[in-house]
This record gives structure tokens, C-alpha cells and sequence, in this order.
């Protein structure tokens, strides 16, 4: 030992120092590899073990630290490398000898960058092999035909107490089946549905051959026909198994037991049900637990069984209050809670209490079988407004291809966000109308397949769906207000005034109704949805009412051009605050799609940035760039993807990949005001797909038709002609766009479009409602109008003498 001891020593090896620069390179490291894990979605167990090889490096480096204080120029066998050599000969030789290789700082770097490179190696691996897997998984799933169906049909019940039952045990049943040794459940809604149109609501069938039809038209190749009696403080269960093919008697099932322990009778009865001829083998019978997918609480599940039963048939007010005491009863009862959050969502729209149910449900989703997991997964994606809901919904929709709901929500999530993923509309309509084969008493599939034909000015089909679905609820509000539209869109003049006269008195649940189509449809019906909308505004409506309508006549000043008068609505809604931050948020998106108030959008611009959200602030990057302000444009994309770093430290996923979107769209956004349509298309194709597609009162749903808009036009500057008629067609409908910027700017750019290539009778058609939406525009828009009239003049002359 040196004089001075041990700590003389550590001194000359420089200990401390060298650990404090260890410590500051690994925390580098350890950020890199949390960087690398999040983006490329490599294995949890790579920090782990990034963290072990950083401590035997630690201890390498230490003791390096410690040898080259005090270099040895010679072994007894040789010559020792200098500090900074590797020597790779006399490395190898060492080891061959098994004798520990001097230390030097060269071989502790290169030590570390190869056990680095073998740890980011073996994750690549292992996530390609894990990819390949699940890929195979995937195709293997895909491609698999769906098991045969089981139909449980409703039981006859005998006895107080029981009625419940008539309808419970094709939920209950349905659940425990579905999967057992390959069966796949008919959706209960739809049975549910077919044995009312069949027999009558509460009634039985006649015989059994006469059930076995409702099974036959749901094609299923197995029908369960049962009954509920009550012996003595006791319950009989017993089940029919039906070949339905054939209407043959596969089986019988009986179990007996207190109507207290409901989960063991279903679970016992659906075994004896497995044993009657639909399981090979004994082997093949599954440990059932009803309650492990529903709940252990028996008053939860008697209210749950309450609600479904209203929700099959379109009372979402009165499913509510069962779905909360199930909820109250078990507050981890996920099916209760899902179903709490669609009654809301048919309710409310996309209200706070839809989405706040709905995530409850899906922290809640692993203990749901497959089929609803899937349903769940989709419906936060299109909560979400997010298009990987798709594939979602498809898959669930492949897999178990009789489910009513799953239609239904791939129906939703292609109408409302379908166009920001280009997908083609016939998607929607064959979606919904699915649903509607299954069960012709499901209400909401209507509601969109009239909006579309209200949209294509399809008359007939308008009226044959506003018939059948007032056969569905004919009282209620939102049918009985299609009906006043159709009146005031292609009713006669006797039609007309009556529907004018009606508008005035009625309900505003019947005025909504009625304003709906018009407020998703055309601009050739701007005229009707201010009629409409006015009406809401009466003092006698409530406020939410009231905020409807006005929002109803800012959209129809929007659409003809009429900015003014649209400012002036928008300046007098109620309430506060919150709602000046909306209209700031409106005011930006005008101004960036060319109706142009510099003063205006400076003045929403300040209302932002008191407290930017990530999508204001990539409409004041937005407008930075319009002005320009390349200074500012920097600042708010920084902003950004600092806002995305944090969220990334904090596990939000999720908010980390929307903030980056944002800005990706930002710098794309700059660049097309740079003048680099190359780059502007790049970075704004990059982004478009990955951002979200709701918020508040929807505005990034706005951001994606400013987005689409935009790419449009580049690509028609472009040349490309087919791909901007692909984006501008993508905004011809409205879904949840409350800035109608585009609908009718669109129509004149689609006859540019068209024209261009040589299809002038489509060019016609674009021009004429261009023309026709804009007839009494603002002065300020005259040029514009009056290129649109222009052209359309031109080609009517053009195609009149061919």
C-alpha cells in the first residue's frame, strides 16, 4: 500500500470523478434505451437487464480506473497495451489462457458497446420472432371460419319471480357458451329481436319447430329452447339442444336448485347442455364460471339482465337507472359498465359520461371474454376517434359475424372517421345495413343510413328508412322529426307548410330530430336547417337546446358563405369562458381555409395561447406560419414535442403519439406556407393518420379536414389528380366537423379536379352546387364565386355543343 493509505490511492486513481461520470454516461444510456423501448415498442425486460450490465460496467470502469493509475509497462510473460489500446491480439490470448486481460480504457469501452450491441440484438430478435408469431396468429385467426353458431332462445317461464329469466337466460347462457368446444353464440339481440317480430313481445311460440325458424333465419346450426319453473322454493332449468338443419332433438338438459344461486345453475346447466350431444368427449367439456365474466353479486346481475333488457330495445333512458344500481351493486362489473356508457352515448353523443364509463370498462376488459374485449377495444378507439378502431371492429366482425353490435360500431366509426382514413363510404352503408338485416328493430343503424340519403338528395330511400324505423318507435321523437324533414325537403307545397306549421309547436327533441339531417347533410339544404334552427332558439327550450339551434344557423351561414353573419351567431352563444376558447379555436380554422380576418384570428390567437391545449397549439403554429412567423412556428413545435417528452416519462403513451402528430402537422403545415408542396405532402401524409379525432366540441376533428384539405390542393398543384379527388371527395361528407369550413370551398376544388381530368359532366356537378351554396356569399368571396360561375358557364357551353 502507496503511503497515505487506501484513500491516497483513490485519490491518484481519481475514484469519485470517474464514478460521477459513470453515473451521468449510464442515466444517457438508461434515457436512450426508455426512448428506444417506447418508439420501437422493444421488450419490458430490456431495462432491466440495460441496468445490470451498467452495474458489472461500473465495476470494470472502477477497477480500470484503478490499474491506470498505476500502469504496469510489463507482465512476466509480455508487454501490457498503453491506456488507450485495445490490442485485440493480446486480448484474445488472455482469454485463451484463462487469465484476466489487463485493463485498459479502450477494452472497458469496447466491452460495453459489445454487450450493448448483443443486448439491442437479442431484443430485435426476440420482437421479430414475437411479430412473426403473432402475424402467423393473425392469418391463422383471419382465416378460420367461424365456429357453429348456438341460438339460445327465450325461455317460457312458469311461476312468480321468474319473468326476468325469459329473457336473462339467453344473456346468461349466450356468455357461457361462447367458445365452449367451438360454439359461437348468435348475438341475443338479434334473437331477442326476430322472437318479437316473430310471435309478439312476452309471447311463446306455438312449437318448437316454430322457435327453431327464429334460430333458422339467424343461421345458426344450433337452437336451444328451455323453461324456467318454480317447484317449491326451488327452480327447474331445463334445455332443448336442436339440430337446426335437420329439427332434430340433439339433447335434453335438467338441473334443479334455490333461484338464490343462479351462477351455479347456469354454469351446471350449461354443461349438462355441452353433454347433450355437442361434445365429442368428455375431455373436450370446459370449466365454466359465469361470474368470472360477469359478477358475483346476484342483485348486479338482476339489474344488468334489467337493463340489456331495455337496451335490446332502444330505451336508453330507461336503461340507465338498471345499468346504475348494477354498477352500485358491483362496481366492477365491466358489462354493466359498458353498457351504462353506450345508454349515455345514445343519450348525450359523445358526452363526458359516455367516455368516463367507457374507460372504466376497459380498465376492467380482462375479465370479458374475446368477443366483447374486442367490442370494448373498438368502442374506445372510436371514442377516441381513432381509424385503428377499424380493423378492430372487422376482425370482430370476421370472427363472430352475427353480432348486431359489432356492425353497428363498424357502421359509426367508418361514418365518423372513416374519412380520415379515406376509407371508401360504401363501408358504413353496408355496415349499418348488416346490423339492420340481424335485427330490423335496432333504431341508431337508421339513423345515418337516412343522414346519407339525405346527403345524396336519395329521396326514395330517405323515405323507405324514415318508414321503417317510425314502424320501429313510431312515438318517438327523432322519427317523428325525420319525418318533418323529409316534408320540408321534397314534400309538396301542402307537405311543406304543414311540416313548416308543425316545426312551430313542437318538442325540441322533435326539432333536433329534425335539424339532423340537414345538419349533417348538403349545402343545397342550408335554407332548411336555418329554419330549423331557429325554431330551437324559442325562450321556452332549454339552454342545451337553445346552443343546438344556434349552432344549426352558424353551420348554414358557414356553408353559403356568410362568415359575417356566422361570427355574429357565434358571438352570442352562452356560455363564457370556456366557449370563447371554442369560438377562438373556429375563428383560426376559418381564417386557414381561406376566409381570410386577420383580426380576428390575432385575436384568437391570444385567447389560445393563455393556456394551449396540443391542438391550439398547432393552430398557432398554423397561423404563425400563414403570417409569417417562422420564430413562433419553432416555438410552439418545440413546445409540442416537449409536451410529448413529459408524457412519455409519465407512461402516457398515448398523449406522447398525439403531440408528436401534432407536431409532424405543424412542420408540414410550414412547410406548405414555405412553399415545399414536396415536403409539406410528406410530413402532412405522415401525420394526418395519427392524430386524434375527437376533443372539445370535436375541433381536432376540424384539424384533420384542414389537413385533408390542404393535401388536396397540394396534390392537385401537383399533378396528381386522382389522389386530390380521393381528399377533396373525403370531405364532401359531414361527420364531426363543427367548423363546415370546407363542405362548400370543396365542391368548387372537385370541379377543378374533375375538369383536369377531361370528366366534365362530374365537373358540372361540382361547379353547379358550388354556385348554388355561395349565391349570396359575402363580398368578400364574390372573386371566388364568380370563378365558380365562370367555369361552370364555360363547360355548359362546351358540353352543349358536343
Amino acid at each position: 500500500m502507496p503511503p497515505g493509505g487506501l484513500w491516497a490511492r483513490v485519490r491518484e486513481a481519481r475514484l469519485v470523478r470517474v464514478l460521477l461520470l459513470y453515473l451521468a454516461a449510464s442515466w444517457l444510456v438508461l434515457q436512450v434505451v426508455s426512448l428506444l423501448q417506447d418508439r420501437l415498442q422493444l421488450p419490458e425486460w430490456l431495462t432491466p437487464v440495460a441496468v445490470a450490465l451498467l452495474l458489472v460496467g461500473l465495476v470494470v470502469v472502477l477497477a480500470t480506473a484503478w490499474v491506470q493509475a498505476r500502469p504496469a509497462t510489463r507482465t512476466k510473460a509480455e508487454e501490457v497495451p498503453a491506456a488507450w489500446e485495445v490490442d485485440l491480439g493480446g486480448l484474445l490470448r488472455s482469454l485463451a489462457k484463462r487469465r484476466l486481460p489487463h485493463l485498459t480504457w479502450a477494452r472497458a469501452i469496447l466491452g460495453g458497446v459489445v454487450a450493448f450491441s448483443l443486448l439491442f440484438g437479442a431484443s430485435g430478435i426476440y420482437l421479430y420472432l414475437k411479430g412473426r408469431g403473432a402475424a402467423i396468429s393473425i392469418v391463422e385467426e383471419a382465416t378460420a371460419a367461424p365456429g357453429p353458431g348456438i341460438a339460445v332462445l327465450p325461455f317460457r317461464v312458469v311461476g312468480p319471480g321468474l319473468e326476468l329469466w325469459r329473457e336473462g337466460m339467453v344473456d346468461l347462457l349466450s356468455t357461457n357458451l361462447d367458445g365452449a368446444v367451438g360454439l359461437r353464440k348468435i348475438d341475443p339481440r338479434a334473437i331477442v329481436s326476430r322472437w318479437r317480430s316473430a310471435f309478439g313481445e312476452g309471447a311463446e311460440a306455438s312449437d318448437p319447430q316454430a322457435a327453431l325458424g327464429v334460430a333458422r333465419a339467424a343461421a345458426a346450426s344450433y337452437a336451444l329452447l328451455g323453461s324456467a319453473v318454480a317447484l317449491a322454493g326451488e327452480v327447474r332449468l331445463t334445455a332443448e339442444v336442436y339440430d337446426v338443419a335437420t329439427g332434430k332433438l340433439q339433447g335434453t338438459a335438467l338441473v334443479e336448485g334455490s333461484p338464490d344461486s343462479v351462477f351455479a345453475l347456469v354454469n351446471r346447466l350449461s354443461i349438462e347442455v355441452l353433454r347433450a350431444g355437442l361434445a365429442r368427449e368428455p375431455a373436450q367439456l370446459p370449466q365454466l364460471e359465469l361470474s368470472r365474466v360477469t359478477t358475483t353479486s346476484l342483485p348486479a346481475l338482476k339489474a344488468y339482465l334489467a337493463g340489456q333488457q331495455q337496451y335490446r330495445r332502444n330505451r336508453w333512458t330507461e336503461a340507465i337507472p338498471h345499468y346504475m344500481r348494477a354498477v352500485e351493486a358491483d362496481s366492477t362489473f365491466a358489462l354493466a359498465l359498458y353498457g351504462l356508457g353506450r345508454a349515455y352515448g345514445w343519450l348525450e353523443g359523445p358526452s363526458q359520461r359516455m367516455v368516463e364509463y367507457g374507460q372504466r370498462a376497459a380498465r376492467l376488459g380482462h375479465r370479458l371474454p374475446e368477443r366483447e374485449r374486442l367490442l370494448l377495444r373498438g368502442t374506445t378507439e372510436l371514442d377516441q376517434g381513432r381509424t385503428s378502431g377499424v380493423q378492430t371492429f372487422e376482425e370482430l366482425t370476421s370472427r363472430y359475424p352475427d353480432d348486431v353490435e359489432g356492425w353497428h360500431q363498424l357502421g359509426e366509426i367508418l361514418y365518423h372517421h372513416g374519412d380520415n382514413g379515406l376509407y371508401p363510404r360504401d363501408g358504413f352503408r353496408n355496415a349499418f345495413r348488416r346490423a339492420l338485416e340481424m335485427d330490423p328493430n335496432f333504431g341508431p343503424s337508421y339513423i345515418h343510413l337516412i343522414d346519407d340519403a339525405f346527403l345524396r338528395e336519395d329521396s326514395s330511400e330517405a323515405r323507405e328508412l324514415i318508414e321503417r324505423y317510425r314502424g320501429v318507435d313510431p312515438t318517438g321523437p327523432w322519427p317523428i322529426g325525420y319525418q318533418l324533414a323529409y316534408a320540408l325537403a321534397w314534400g309538396d307545397s301542402a307537405a311543406r307548410s304543414a311540416a313548416i306549421a308543425a316545426v312551430d309547436t313542437a318538442a325540441p327533441d322533435v326539432l333536433e330530430g329534425a335539424r339532423f339531417p340537414f345538419f349533417r347533410g348538403p349545402s343545397a339544404f342550408a335554407e332548411q336547417l336555418m329554419l330549423v334552427s331557429r325554431r330551437l332558439l324559442a325562450p321556452r327550450h332549454a339552454v342545451e337546446h337553445r346552443q343546438s339551434g344556434q349552432w344549426g344557423m352558424m353551420m348554414a351561414a358557414v356553408r353559403q358563405g356568410r362568415l359575417r353573419e356566422a361570427r355574429a351567431v357565434l358571438s352570442a352563444f352562452p356560455g363564457g369562458e370556456l366557449f370563447s376558447v371554442t369560438a377562438s379555436r373556429l375563428y383560426i380554422v376559418w381564417h386557414l381555409a381561406g376566409y381570410n380576418d386577420t383580426i380576428a384570428a390575432r385575436r384568437a390567437a391570444g385567447v389560445l395561447g393563455a393556456d394551449p391545449q396540443p391542438w391550439d397549439r398547432f393552430l398557432l403554429a398554423a397561423f404563425a406560419a400563414a403570417e409569417p412567423r417562422s420564430a413562433e412556428v419553432e416555438e410552439q413545435i418545440r413546445a409540442l414535442e416537449a409536451d410529448a417528452e413529459r408524457s412519455r416519462l409519465e407512461k402516457d403513451s398515448v398523449g406522447a403519439a398525439d403531440r408528436r402528430a401534432f407536431a409532424q402537422a405543424a412542420r408540414g403545415y410550414a412547410a406548405l406556407r414555405g412553399g415545399d408542396r414536396r415536403e409539406a405532402v410528406r410530413r402532412l401524409k405522415e401525420a394526418h393518420p395519427r392524430l386524434p379525432g375527437t376533443g372539445p366540441l370535436l375541433i381536432r376533428a376540424s384539424i384533420h379536414e384542414l389537413l385533408r384539405y390542404e393535401l388536396g390542393k397540394l396534390l392537385f398543384e401537383l399533378g396528381d389528380f386522382q389522389e386530390a379527388a380521393r381528399y377533396f371527395r373525403s370531405l364532401e361528407v359531414y361527420s364531426y366537423n363543427f367548423s363546415a369550413a370546407h363542405t362548400t370551398p370543396v365542391e368548387f376544388f372537385l370541379g377543378e379536379v374533375y375538369q383536369a381530368l377531361g370528366d366534365l359532366e362530374e365537373a358540372k356537378l361540382h361547379y353547379g352546387r358550388f354556385v348554388h351554396s355561395w349565391e349570396n356569399c359575402d363580398p368578400e368571396l364574390r372573386p371566388w364565386w364568380e370563378r365558380g360561375r365562370q367555369a361552370l358557364a364555360r363547360l355548359t357551353r362546351e358540353t352543349a355543343t358536343r
